[in-house]
Protein backbone atom coordinates (compact mmCIF):
# COMPACT_ATOMS: atom_id res chain seq x y z
CA UNK A 1 0.00 0.00 0.00
CA UNK A 2 3.07 2.18 -0.02
CA UNK A 3 2.89 3.38 -3.63
CA UNK A 4 -1.06 3.45 -4.22
CA UNK A 5 -1.84 6.53 -5.26
CA UNK A 6 -3.64 8.82 -2.75
CA UNK A 7 -6.24 10.45 -5.55
CA UNK A 8 -7.25 6.96 -7.09
CA UNK A 9 -7.30 5.92 -3.16
CA UNK A 10 -9.78 9.00 -2.38
CA UNK A 11 -11.83 8.12 -5.99
CA UNK A 12 -12.47 5.02 -4.94
CA UNK A 13 -13.72 5.63 -1.50
CA UNK A 14 -16.12 8.31 -2.82
CA UNK A 15 -17.32 5.76 -5.40
CA UNK A 16 -17.93 2.85 -3.17
CA UNK A 17 -15.74 1.67 -4.81
CA UNK A 18 -12.86 0.38 -2.55
CA UNK A 19 -12.22 -2.61 -0.44
CA UNK A 20 -11.80 -2.89 3.18
CA UNK A 21 -7.87 -2.25 3.12
CA UNK A 22 -7.95 0.42 0.97
CA UNK A 23 -10.56 2.17 3.16
CA UNK A 24 -8.45 1.46 6.32
CA UNK A 25 -5.11 2.81 4.32
CA UNK A 26 -6.84 6.07 3.49
CA UNK A 27 -8.34 6.48 7.20
CA UNK A 28 -4.72 6.01 8.31
CA UNK A 29 -3.64 8.55 5.47
CA UNK A 30 -6.29 11.03 6.73
CA UNK A 31 -5.11 10.60 10.93
CA UNK A 32 -1.64 11.58 9.76
CA UNK A 33 -2.54 14.47 7.52
CA UNK A 34 -5.29 16.55 8.42
CA UNK A 35 -4.91 18.28 5.27
CA UNK A 36 -5.37 15.16 3.24
CA UNK A 37 -8.61 15.04 5.91
CA UNK A 38 -9.89 18.36 4.77
CA UNK A 39 -9.64 17.55 1.00
CA UNK A 40 -11.45 13.99 1.09
CA UNK A 41 -14.53 16.02 2.84
CA UNK A 42 -14.12 18.64 0.42
CA UNK A 43 -14.16 16.38 -2.66
CA UNK A 44 -17.09 14.67 -0.57
CA UNK A 45 -19.33 17.86 -0.43
CA UNK A 46 -18.85 18.68 -3.89
CA UNK A 47 -19.94 15.33 -5.48
CA UNK A 48 -23.31 15.91 -3.54
CA UNK A 49 -23.44 19.53 -5.11
CA UNK A 50 -23.45 18.15 -8.25
CA UNK A 51 -25.60 15.43 -7.73
CA UNK A 52 -27.87 17.69 -6.06
CA UNK A 53 -27.55 19.83 -9.05
CA UNK A 54 -28.29 17.48 -11.55
CA UNK A 55 -31.68 16.33 -10.02
CA UNK A 56 -32.60 19.87 -9.78
CA UNK A 57 -31.20 20.53 -13.83
CA UNK A 58 -33.76 17.71 -14.69
CA UNK A 59 -36.50 18.66 -12.76
CA UNK A 60 -36.20 22.46 -14.36
CA UNK A 61 -36.29 20.87 -17.79
CA UNK A 62 -38.92 19.03 -16.90
CA UNK A 63 -41.29 21.63 -16.11
CA UNK A 64 -40.27 23.56 -19.28
CA UNK A 65 -41.25 20.90 -21.19
CA UNK A 66 -44.52 20.63 -19.52
CA UNK A 67 -45.01 24.34 -19.64
CA UNK A 68 -44.21 24.01 -23.72
CA UNK A 69 -46.96 21.20 -24.35
CA UNK A 70 -49.00 22.91 -22.48
CA UNK A 71 -48.55 26.17 -24.87
CA UNK A 72 -49.56 23.79 -27.80
CA UNK A 73 -52.48 22.52 -27.22
CA UNK A 74 -55.09 24.32 -29.18
CA UNK A 75 -57.56 26.45 -27.76
CA UNK A 76 -60.55 23.90 -29.49
CA UNK A 77 -58.29 20.92 -28.48
CA UNK A 78 -58.48 22.17 -24.78
CA UNK A 79 -62.18 22.98 -24.68
CA UNK A 80 -63.15 19.83 -26.17
CA UNK A 81 -61.04 16.79 -24.04
CA UNK A 82 -60.78 19.57 -21.21
CA UNK A 83 -61.50 16.59 -18.87
CA UNK A 84 -58.84 14.56 -20.25
CA UNK A 85 -56.49 17.17 -19.24
CA UNK A 86 -58.04 18.36 -16.07
CA UNK A 87 -55.86 15.33 -14.08
CA UNK A 88 -52.63 15.96 -16.30
CA UNK A 89 -52.71 20.07 -16.02
CA UNK A 90 -53.40 19.59 -11.81
CA UNK A 91 -50.20 17.00 -11.58
CA UNK A 92 -48.09 19.64 -13.14
CA UNK A 93 -49.04 22.08 -11.35
CA UNK A 94 -48.42 20.41 -8.35
CA UNK A 95 -44.66 19.23 -9.52
CA UNK A 96 -44.31 22.61 -10.09
CA UNK A 97 -45.40 23.75 -6.99
CA UNK A 98 -42.90 21.03 -5.41
CA UNK A 99 -39.88 22.56 -7.58
CA UNK A 100 -40.48 26.22 -6.45
CA UNK A 101 -40.92 25.17 -2.54
CA UNK A 102 -37.83 23.41 -2.94
CA UNK A 103 -35.77 26.08 -4.57
CA UNK A 104 -37.30 28.31 -2.22
CA UNK A 105 -34.93 29.26 0.84
CA UNK A 106 -36.13 26.40 3.37
CA UNK A 107 -37.38 26.86 6.27
CA UNK A 108 -38.82 23.42 6.91
CA UNK A 109 -36.49 21.26 9.66
CA UNK A 110 -35.84 18.91 6.97
CA UNK A 111 -34.60 21.44 4.45
CA UNK A 112 -32.65 23.81 6.90
CA UNK A 113 -31.24 20.16 8.30
CA UNK A 114 -30.18 19.16 4.57
CA UNK A 115 -28.60 22.54 3.84
CA UNK A 116 -26.64 22.49 7.02
CA UNK A 117 -25.89 18.63 8.11
CA UNK A 118 -22.02 17.48 7.17
CA UNK A 119 -21.42 14.38 8.21
CA UNK A 120 -18.23 13.74 10.04
CA UNK A 121 -15.28 12.28 9.19
CA UNK A 122 -13.52 10.60 11.44
CA UNK A 123 -10.08 10.63 11.44
CA UNK A 124 -9.41 7.06 12.11
CA UNK A 125 -9.01 5.41 15.90
CA UNK A 126 -5.49 6.71 16.99
CA UNK A 127 -4.99 4.51 20.22
CA UNK A 128 -1.32 3.30 21.84
CA UNK A 129 -3.34 0.58 23.53
CA UNK A 130 -3.60 -2.42 22.13
CA UNK A 131 -6.13 -4.83 22.99
CA UNK A 132 -9.84 -5.72 22.14
CA UNK A 133 -11.15 -2.42 23.00
CA UNK A 134 -8.71 -1.00 20.39
CA UNK A 135 -9.73 -3.26 17.92
CA UNK A 136 -13.25 -2.67 18.99
CA UNK A 137 -12.64 1.04 17.96
CA UNK A 138 -10.53 -0.21 14.55
CA UNK A 139 -13.85 -1.66 13.75
CA UNK A 140 -15.83 0.84 14.37
CA UNK A 141 -14.15 3.84 12.52
CA UNK A 142 -14.11 1.36 9.15
CA UNK A 143 -17.34 0.36 9.44
CA UNK A 144 -18.30 4.41 9.78
CA UNK A 145 -16.05 5.39 7.03
CA UNK A 146 -17.50 3.03 4.70
CA UNK A 147 -20.56 3.87 5.51
CA UNK A 148 -22.09 0.84 7.41
CA UNK A 149 -23.80 2.84 10.37
CA UNK A 150 -25.47 -0.38 11.82
CA UNK A 151 -22.49 -2.45 12.07
CA UNK A 152 -20.25 0.56 13.30
CA UNK A 153 -23.08 1.42 16.32
CA UNK A 154 -23.00 -2.73 17.50
CA UNK A 155 -19.36 -1.70 18.22
CA UNK A 156 -19.27 1.44 19.40
CA UNK A 157 -21.86 -0.11 22.17
CA UNK A 158 -19.14 -2.85 22.92
CA UNK A 159 -16.98 -0.07 23.55
CA UNK A 160 -19.28 1.82 25.69
CA UNK A 161 -20.49 -1.06 27.97
CA UNK A 162 -17.02 -1.43 28.87
CA UNK A 163 -15.65 2.10 29.53
CA UNK A 164 -18.05 4.41 29.89
CA UNK A 165 -16.06 7.26 29.99
CA UNK A 166 -15.04 6.69 26.77
CA UNK A 167 -16.05 9.81 25.12
CA UNK A 168 -14.55 9.43 21.37
CA UNK A 169 -17.04 6.01 21.20
CA UNK A 170 -20.16 8.19 22.59
CA UNK A 171 -19.60 10.61 20.12
CA UNK A 172 -18.99 8.59 17.16
CA UNK A 173 -22.21 6.64 18.38
CA UNK A 174 -24.03 9.60 18.50
CA UNK A 175 -22.77 10.22 14.62
CA UNK A 176 -23.63 6.88 13.14
CA UNK A 177 -27.27 7.05 14.89
CA UNK A 178 -27.82 10.71 12.91
CA UNK A 179 -26.73 8.99 9.40
CA UNK A 180 -29.37 6.26 9.97
CA UNK A 181 -31.48 9.48 11.32
CA UNK A 182 -32.05 7.43 14.34
CA UNK A 183 -32.42 11.63 16.37
CA UNK A 184 -33.21 10.67 19.70
CA UNK A 185 -30.52 8.19 20.70
CA UNK A 186 -28.22 10.67 18.55
CA UNK A 187 -29.10 13.05 20.93
CA UNK A 188 -28.40 11.12 24.25
CA UNK A 189 -24.76 10.35 23.29
CA UNK A 190 -24.29 14.23 22.12
CA UNK A 191 -25.67 15.29 25.54
CA UNK A 192 -23.56 12.77 28.06
CA UNK A 193 -20.57 14.19 25.66
CA UNK A 194 -20.87 17.78 27.06
CA UNK A 195 -22.10 16.15 30.37
CA UNK A 196 -18.24 14.93 30.68
CA UNK A 197 -17.51 18.77 29.88
CA UNK A 198 -13.18 17.54 29.47
CA UNK A 199 -13.03 15.62 25.93
CA UNK A 200 -11.90 16.85 22.65
CA UNK A 201 -15.59 16.34 20.99
CA UNK A 202 -17.66 19.01 22.89
CA UNK A 203 -17.97 21.87 20.46
CA UNK A 204 -19.00 19.26 17.44
CA UNK A 205 -21.42 17.60 20.12
CA UNK A 206 -23.32 21.14 20.98
CA UNK A 207 -23.75 21.58 17.13
CA UNK A 208 -25.39 18.37 16.09
CA UNK A 209 -27.32 17.84 19.72
CA UNK A 210 -28.91 21.28 18.09
CA UNK A 211 -29.34 19.53 14.54
CA UNK A 212 -31.20 16.68 16.35
CA UNK A 213 -33.21 18.74 18.74
CA UNK A 214 -34.51 19.92 15.19
CA UNK A 215 -35.56 16.88 13.63
CA UNK A 216 -36.98 15.79 16.76
CA UNK A 217 -40.05 18.65 16.55
CA UNK A 218 -37.65 20.36 19.64
CA UNK A 219 -38.04 23.82 18.10
CA UNK A 220 -37.20 25.37 21.30
CA UNK A 221 -34.86 23.58 22.40
CA UNK A 222 -32.60 23.84 19.09
CA UNK A 223 -33.31 27.84 18.89
CA UNK A 224 -31.62 27.72 22.58
CA UNK A 225 -28.73 25.45 21.35
CA UNK A 226 -27.80 27.04 18.16
CA UNK A 227 -27.81 30.96 20.11
CA UNK A 228 -25.73 29.73 22.24
CA UNK A 229 -23.79 28.25 20.29
CA UNK A 230 -23.68 31.49 18.11
CA UNK A 231 -22.96 33.31 21.22
CA UNK A 232 -19.28 31.25 21.40
CA UNK A 233 -16.52 31.08 20.09
CA UNK A 234 -16.88 27.81 18.56
CA UNK A 235 -16.07 26.71 14.67
CA UNK A 236 -19.76 26.53 14.11
CA UNK A 237 -21.00 29.73 15.32
CA UNK A 238 -22.01 31.17 11.68
CA UNK A 239 -23.77 27.96 11.10
CA UNK A 240 -25.79 28.78 14.20
CA UNK A 241 -26.52 32.33 14.57
CA UNK A 242 -27.91 31.64 10.52
CA UNK A 243 -30.19 28.53 11.78
CA UNK A 244 -31.44 30.85 14.77
CA UNK A 245 -33.19 33.67 12.38
CA UNK A 246 -34.02 30.74 10.55
CA UNK A 247 -35.89 29.18 13.41
CA UNK A 248 -37.53 32.58 14.19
Amino acid sequence: MKTKNVNNAIEDWLGGRADRAGREWLAGEMAKDPELAREVNLRRRTDEILANRQVMELRSKLSVIGRKKRAAVPLRGIIVKGARYAAAVALIALISSAIYLELKPGTSPEQLYASSYTRYESPGAVRSASGEGNALMENAIASYSAKEYEKAIIFLEQIINSDRNDMESVFMHGMANMEVKNYPVASGSFSRVIEHNDNLYLEDAEWYLGLCYMMTGNREKALSQFRSIAASESRYKRQAARLSRKLK
